[in-house]
């Protein structure tokens, strides 16, 4: 933003179709309007400028048209400069033609003054972005470097040259450095007060009513302390310098209590008055001749003004601050509040900790707590955890997070997440401290683990539906060792019927009895493998054996529907790091889905083949079929509760996808170039 850029409005056109006659060179008549009143202005601040000139000099005291025009160009738009800058100079022109000014001098103050402004202007638009009431101490410092030293005493070696080449002035030095002191002093003065001015014009008045008072007080006191210094004492030995300290009390507290406009007030009101004494042959600044005592006055002016105008910013700077400050600390405590965050501060070089815990940690408000107390409150199993996490903070400088619980003093555990993190502190005298927040999480943990044991679940009555499908085919598996065992049975009973007895075959019958009795274990124990429930570990799986028994699981099944299938294992494959019973559920739901995909195929072509491959650093299993194929949306077969099946529920390719994803691997399905869909597992080899 420019500076006082809100007010630009003021002196702005209203919005008018483009090519009116109303506009004259893209220019309303509400802007030309503007631009005659501040000619008018500059006017009678020319006329002002030449009552305060130097004895003998073209050179004024102080220079209000300087202040005049650069207040009006940084109020207006920069398009719009032109205008007002041709409108000072008519103004200033008309006025020396009224004055009887050589006519090439004149003209050569118009182009001195108008380049000048033009300038000022711009050097303070570029350098402050701030609205003047809002400037920053290093704005404020840039703009007494550039608008109150580096163009007025730049532009004083053009101005000096013709003013003494027209035989006006004593010499060139002495002409230079007063023209650069009085535009200088003229801007330091007077431009934060106007500019300062025309925001209060628009601004709400309430609290300045407020403070009416006081501002009076200090004017006051300025024009009592001002008269007897400047006016009421005659020149002389005894008008003691003394006496120009008088006003800087109030000059201070203008500065302390209404920043940097009160500063410019209160300089106006001692600029006014010193310079009106001096003029009458009062005050301390008549002690030497004309010219000297004219640099004392500006000099005095200039020195201080510069340091109460920086001094106001200072303290209108960290007043602002202070103010963002609170502000921010506000919101921090009622976001920390509503998000029930515990903020916390640990002095490293005395362990202290203040922390507002809201009773998480269990401590009083007004017990002192330090870091030994507080590692007190720690579960023993998460001291070591949180020790970790905190000395990887204080030796890298960053933050860490961590998850501990804390036993309260009633016995009861609590889940706390602590984050925290080392300031990087610039000052090497400040205290190296850890600042963080620290919530409970006790209820996420408990719906975590409920969840938990819900997925558990959920994965388990899956598991009992996939088997479930298998029933008639796992009746089979049974129903084939039971009857040999049956019938080896009676035949032994018969061969024990005879007379007399013939034991020669009985070691055959019972051998076969024992083999089917173990093959019926086997199938039992495959069943019972598959139902179980428990902690998920992953281990090394042999993942062709894994299909071996699946195979023979499922091969009465493939039988009854008429399905043949192709195994493409690669032998001699790497194992895998999975979990055994979770890869065989995965698989065999991918097995029993390839084959309702083929059921409407003709017998002869149901074909399902297994693949198994290293890929990289990954095995990659597929199942694939020639069946109906995938949707055109494939992601959504992975959706909870999608599903093609007439009573299918649509929970199985979703929960595979997740305990593969528990494992490290991927599940994806992809369609065959020829017909027919491929399902994939792909699962991380097992680090050798």
């Amino acid at each position: 933003m420019l500076p006082n850029q809100s007010l630009t409005s003021a002196v702005s056109e209203a919005p008018m179709e483009s090519g009116t006659r109303a506009e004259i060179y893209g220019l309303s008549p509400r802007t030309l309007l503007w631009a005659l009143a501040g000619g008018a202005c500059y006017y009678l601040a020319t006329r002002i400028a030449w009552a305060l000139c130097f004895p003998d000099s073209k050179v004024s005291l102080f220079f209000p048209p300087h202040a005049v025009m650069v207040s009006i160009l940084l109020l207006v738009p920069t398009r719009h400069w032109w205008v007002f800058v041709l409108a000072a100079a008519t103004s200033h022109f008309i006025a020396t033609r009224q004055a009887d000014w050589p006519l090439l001098y004149s003209l050569q103050c118009e182009a001195f003054d108008a380049v000048k402004y033009v300038l000022t202007a711009a050097g303070i638009r570029f350098f402050v972005k701030s609205p003047f009431h809002l400037i920053s101490l290093r704005e404020a410092v840039l703009f007494v470097l550039v608008a109150v030293i580096v163009v007025p005493f730049a532009m004083a070696f053009w101005g000096a040259s013709f003013t003494i080449a027209y035989h006006f002035g004593a010499s060139y030095w002495i002409e230079w450095i007063k023209l650069g002191i009085s535009n200088g002093v003229t801007t330091i003065v007077l431009v934060p007060a106007i500019l300062i001015g025309a925001h209060l014009l628009r601004a709400d008045k309430t609290g300045l009513w407020r403070r009416l008072p006081e501002a009076i007080c200090v004017a006051a006191g300025i024009v009592l302390v001002g008269w007897l210094a400047f006016v009421h004492l005659s020149a002389g030995p005894h008008s003691s310098p003394a006496l120009l300290y008088a006003s800087i009390p109030f000059l201070i507290w203008a500065a302390l209590r209404f920043g940097p406009g009160g500063v410019s007030a209160a300089m106006l009101l001692v600029t006014t008055m010193a310079i009106g004494g001096t003029m009458q042959g009062h005050g301390p600044f008549l002690g030497q001749t004309p010219t000297e005592n004219a640099l004392a006055l500006q000099l005095f002016l200039m020195f201080a003004s510069a340091p109460l105008l920086l001094l106001a910013v200072a303290i209108d700077d960290e007043r602002r601050s202070t103010s963002a400050l609170r502000v921010t600390e506000e919101r921090v405590t009622l976001t920390a509040e509503s998000a029930g965050l515990a903020m916390w501060d640990w002095d490293l070089s005395t362990g202290k900790v203040l922390i507002d815990d809201g009773g998480r940690f269990g401590f009083d408000r007004n017990t002192p707590v330090d870091h030994n107390t507080l590692s007190g409150r720690v579960h023993p199993d998460d001291l070591a955890v949180r020790a970790r996490a905190i000395q990887k903070a204080l030796e890298n400088g960053g933050s860490y997070e961590c998850e501990f619980r804390t036993i309260q003093p009633d016995g009861s555990i609590r889940w706390i997440a602590a984050r925290g993190r080392r300031p990087n502190l610039t000052d090497v005298n400040a205290t190296p401290r850890i600042l963080g927040v620290a919530w409970d999480i006790t209820q996420q943990k408990a719906a975590g683990e409920e969840a938990q044991q819900q997925r558990e679940e959920l994965v388990h009555l899956s598991r009992a539906a996939t088997l479930s499908a298998l029933s008639s085919s796992l009746a089979h598996e049974l129903s084939q060792p039971l009857t040999s065992i049956l019938s080896n049975a009676q035949a032994g009973q018969r061969f024990m019927d005879r007379e007399p007895p013939d034991y020669s075959e009985l070691p055959e019958i019972l051998e076969d009895i024992v083999n089917e009795d173990l093959r019926a274990g086997e199938i039992i124990d495959r069943l019972r493998t598959l139902l179980r429930r428990g902690q998920v570990s992953l281990r090394a799986v042999c993942v062709q054996e894994t299909l071996d028994d699946l195979l023979c699981l499922t091969r009465n099944d493939f039988i009854g529907r008429q399905v043949s299938v192709t195994n493409q294992l690669g032998r001699n494959l790497p194992p895998a790091m999975t979990d055994r019973v979770q890869l065989q559920q995965v698989l065999l739901n991918l097995i029993l889905n390839a084959c309702d995909a083929m059921e409407s195929n003709a017998p002869i072509d149901r074909q399902l083949t297994l693949t198994a491959e290293v890929v990289g650093d990954e095995i990659r299993i597929g199942v694939l079929d020639c069946g109906v194929g995938l949707p055109d949306d494939i992601e959504s077969m992975f959706q909870p509760f999608h599903t093609t099946k007439p009573h299918g529920l649509g929970m199985g390719l979703s929960i595979c996808r997740t305990l593969i994803s528990s494992q490290g691997g991927r599940l994806w399905a992809e369609r065959r170039p020829e017909r027919g869909a491929a399902f994939y597992v792909s699962l991380p080899l097992a680090s050798s």
